[in-house]
């Protein structure tokens, strides 16, 4: 079960990156039929969470990780292709820099919008779900959320690595309100707990008495791992973006 959940999880993180990749460094107007196709099929699946979420099964478990990730890159594509963002739409004005807690507050209003969009779809998800037993869908979302605002502040506190490259032209602005090219207390601490958190996911997976949720608690686990990994890519170059070559994006690390 947990080579399954391995191979489920390593593949669609994989796919779905690179998807993203390619699809923002698209034109504007096929970024706009993308997302349009996008948004129909996170609509379809936001009717179907109730349904897959009552199903114990290893089909359904599987399946609710697949749409719990769909969902995510509907909500990162409306982001990065500047769809939904915040009211803060250019570089950082000169001087903010003098002021980490103005310089927070500007790089806020970047992203404001975007972030009260995830919280009603990740907690319209939960509700939706709420007291089945497929918890799987809402607890994908609910680690991308987490492992994304531990990624948002450790950019924010500055890290050694990071290719802002892989964004598209309309939203490098951002990259003036990241912190020093050198990584930080916070970025050890929360990888550390991150670390922590996957571990025990796994032991929960393997206590499991039923295969499904077993299952469920795998794919969440590797999930966890690969956004740990992710962390790890900020701290010390890798050469990870011989990952998603094929997706087409220019990935000159910056």
């Amino acid at each position: 079960m947990i080579w399954i959940s391995f191979f489920v999880a390593v593949l669609l993180w994989w796919l779905m990156t690179g998807l993203a990749l390619l699809s923002v460094h698209r034109s504007r107007r096929t970024q706009r039929i993308i997302f349009t196709l996008v948004t129909l099929s996170m609509v379809a699946a936001l009717f179907l969470v109730e349904v897959n979420a009552a199903r114990a099964t290893t089909l359904a478990t599987i399946t609710g990780f697949a749409m719990g990730l769909g969902i995510w890159g509907w909500l990162e594509l409306s982001y990065l292709m500047g769809f939904i963002t915040g009211p803060v739409k250019e570089p950082a004005a000169a001087g903010v820099a003098l002021s980490q807690g103005r310089r927070f507050q500007q790089a806020l209003g970047t992203t404001i919008y975007h972030e009260l969009l995830v919280v009603a779809v990740v907690g319209g998800v939960c509700v939706l779900g709420a007291g089945l037993p497929n918890p799987t869908i809402q607890n994908t979302l609910a680690v991308l959320w987490l492992m994304r605002w531990s990624t948002k502040l450790n950019l924010f506190f500055g890290v050694r690595h990071f290719n802002s490259a892989w964004l598209p032209a309309q939203m490098r602005y951002i990259t003036s309100f990241l912190g020093p090219d050198k990584n930080n207390w916070f970025t050890v601490v929360s990888t550390l707990f991150a670390a922590y958190c996957t571990y025990l996911l796994f032991f929960y997976g393997q206590a499991a008495t039923e295969p499904a949720m077993g299952l469920s608690l795998f794919l969440i686990a590797w999930l966890a791992a690969l956004a740990v990994l992710e962390h790890c890519f900020l701290m010390i170059p890798m050469g990870e973006t011989a990952l998603w070559r094929w997706a087409g994006a220019n990935t000159r690390e910056s």
